[in-house]
């Protein structure tokens, strides 16, 4: 499913326009995005928590010159569903 199925289904669903409900989507992922910017952690009860790791430095070779490489340390997003949503 990608945005514009997900739009087609609330507009179905709820009889509000497309271009509303776009908004409100694109808005939402903008909120999201801001706070994990900001490291905090966002929990809707009943459908799972954001929040971000960092993940710690790595050693890898890199592919093409076969040198060892140091990564470095990366602040990932990260999304766990609620225990109600489990199948």
């Amino acid at each position: 499913m990608n945005n514009k199925d997900l739009i087609n289904i609330i507009k179905e669903n709820t009889n509000i326009s497309f271009k509303n409900i776009n908004c409100i989507l694109t808005e939402f992922k903008n909120v999201i995005l801001d706070a994990l910017k900001k490291g905090e952690i966002i929990n809707i009860k009943g459908f799972g928590k954001f929040f971000t790791r960092e993940t710690g430095e790595k050693f890898y070779i890199s592919p093409i010159s076969k040198t060892k490489r140091l990564s470095e340390n990366r602040i990932r997003p990260k999304f766990k569903f609620s225990s109600k949503l489990h199948f």
